[in-house]
């Protein structure tokens, strides 16, 4: 039995929801710019529309960790993402505003997966493990290598990306043969939670939203 569900990518739209929704997927990352947190209340209004497991990707720009609290408490978020870009008093305000909350504060691996070690260890956050950073880094797939850092993750971000590819931000299932390998490798693991399948906005399609899910049912269905 799996313990990990596929999640796709998108804005919190009411267009974007439905396409998601249609596809048949069953939980989705949203990605939040500092604009759309100038209406909070909007996008709980839009997200309460929508049966789905939710998990926040917070902006890289700006610092708005109190909007992004209520957002993710209202929408009951399973994880809020940030890059490891704030200081060590901001992280210290950001685990103050969610340890109330049942949302899980993660840190990206962006270069390095050691890169937000110490704020992970320090504050009791999570990683959200990029396989697509990770691949980048090393220069391949190193599995017995990946497995520790896989098992430890709480959120993973994973493409079409392999190295030598230019399928950055791609669909998993533009990496068919690639992408099953990783997934049996996330099972092996015994990872728990969101598979992301992180594509640009060219590929946030109903059409490739239903592909994906497709892709990842087949995956399933040799278990």
């Amino acid at each position: 039995m799996n313990n990990f569900i596929l999640a796709a990518k998108c804005e919190p739209s009411k267009l974007s929801l439905t396409k998601v929704a249609g596809s048949g997927i069953k939980a989705v990352e949203l990605f939040i710019s500092p604009k759309l947190l100038e209406n909070v209340g909007e996008l709980v209004r839009i997200c309460s529309d929508f049966d789905m497991k939710f998990a926040v990707h917070a902006p890289a720009l700006g610092y708005s960790p109190g909007l992004l609290s209520e957002f993710c408490q209202q929408i009951k978020a399973a994880v809020i993402v940030f890059h490891n870009v704030y200081w060590e008093d901001e992280w210290t305000e950001i685990s103050q505003l969610f340890k109330d909350i049942k949302t899980k504060v993660c840190i990206e691996n962006t270069y390095s997966v050691h890169e937000p070690s110490k704020f992970i260890r320090r504050f009791g956050f999570g990683s959200c493990l990029d396989l697509e950073h990770l691949q980048m880094e090393v220069c391949g797939v190193f599995k017995e290598a990946f497995l520790p850092f896989i098992a430890g993750a709480s959120h993973i971000h994973l493409t079409g990306y392999f190295y030598g590819s230019n399928l950055w931000h791609n669909h998993i299932h533009y990496s068919p043969e690639h992408n099953r390998q990783i997934l049996d490798l996330i099972k092996k693991s015994g990872y728990c939670g969101m598979i992301v399948s992180e594509a640009e906005v060219n590929q946030q399609t109903s059409a490739d939203y239903k592909r994906l899910n497709d892709f990842y049912n087949h995956w399933l269905s040799g278990f």
